[in-house]
């Protein structure tokens, strides 16, 4: 064999060696936490972690729902988080080694119980068909595949054995309103906090739909069946700040924006908080705090969507300078 051959085996040899040391371990760390739909901390669910040759470590959640895991190689990882009795979440992230990664905030829907074919068949204590078993497992199918007509028609035929049952009841109010068929939501919503009054998510679903329909008064009295802390983000009572405030009832409408405000006070995706309540302010004839509404948004947000429109409300209120009529807002269009 010839030098220049052998050298270049060796070669060879050398690279495939230095390709299969290559794992997933690296300089990264990934964190985050798990939940149900209400908020409710996971404990000991399951976050498996593969990289891209399809390896990587299995994390337990702590009691809290919180996991966390250093020495993650950087680039795409593939994150399947699972729990007892809950529907797997399917999830991707790309991480990097040189900075902070972002937490990974996951919440896990309920599973539809379902039982096995066998002679005798129950749900929750309930004897069912098998012709309903069956309509469960391609409810269950559709839902996977997000066919959200296919699982809204094959729940629909559970509903005839089982028409309390809290779980298949939640699947079709989400099925309709993913599928934007929000009045047919409301109604399934209904149903699940009728059989379930603590809810909380039926209860957000029924604040939103009623608020967008212009019913703020039932939009409300659903908002005030959700405990604050069981509220996840600022969005409900934006919608009903705003609500107030195309109503030309400022005052109501500055408490609103004031608990959205303190949901998150300095995170630029909550500056539009501020924007509403020195609308509202402004309004209202309160100009200082308005102003101070105003400074606050260009504050944390100073490229934000409104950033433009409170410069010019800001430039108004120089002395000598005309008053602008506040702007009217609509609620946030459905997620």
């Amino acid at each position: 064999m010839s030098v220049k051959k052998y050298v270049l085996m060796l070669l060879a040899v050398l690279a495939a060696s230095a390709l299969s040391a290559q794992d997933w371990t690296g300089r990264g760390r990934l964190e985050g936490s798990v939940k149900d739909m209400d908020g409710n901390p996971i404990p000991n669910a399951t976050i498996a972690l593969r990289w891209t040759d399809g390896k990587g470590p299995d994390v337990k959640a702590n009691d809290k729902g919180r996991w966390a895991r250093m020495g993650l190689n950087g680039g795409a990882w593939n994150i399947d988080i699972s729990a007892p009795g809950f529907q797997t979440k399917k999830t991707s992230y790309n991480v990097s080694q040189a900075g902070r990664n972002e937490p990974i905030n996951v919440q896990l829907e309920k599973a539809v119980p379902q039982e096995a074919p066998h002679e005798e068949l129950s749900v929750g204590g309930k004897k069912i068909s098998k012709e309903t078993a069956d309509a469960i497992d391609k409810a269950n199918q559709a839902w996977a595949a997000k066919d959200w007509a296919g699982a809204r028609a094959n729940f629909e035929k559970v509903l005839t054995e089982l028409p309390d049952n809290q779980g298949v009841l939640e699947h079709l109010e989400y099925a309709c309103y993913n599928s934007k068929q929000y009045d047919d939501a409301l109604n399934y919503a209904k149903k699940v906090v009728a059989v379930a009054p603590d809810d909380t998510n039926s209860w957000l679903i029924i604040a939103e739909i009623e608020l967008q329909k212009g019913n703020l008064d039932e939009g409300k009295a659903a908002i005030e069946k959700v405990p604050d802390e069981k509220i996840p983000d600022a969005g409900p009572y934006l919608n009903m700040g705003i609500n107030y405030y195309n109503k030309n009832r400022g005052a109501e409408a500055e408490q609103w924006f004031t608990k959205a405000i303190t949901k998150a006070p300095d995170s630029p995706d909550n500056a539009d908080a501020y924007y509403y309540r020195g609308l509202a302010r402004f309004a209202e004839k309160h100009t200082e705090d308005a102003k101070a509404d105003f400074e606050k948004y260009l504050q944390v947000a100073p490229t934000g969507s409104n950033a433009d429109t409170v410069k010019e409300l800001l430039n108004s209120m120089k002395p000598g300078k005309p008053k602008p009529k506040a702007p009217a807002h609509k609620s946030p269009s459905h997620g």
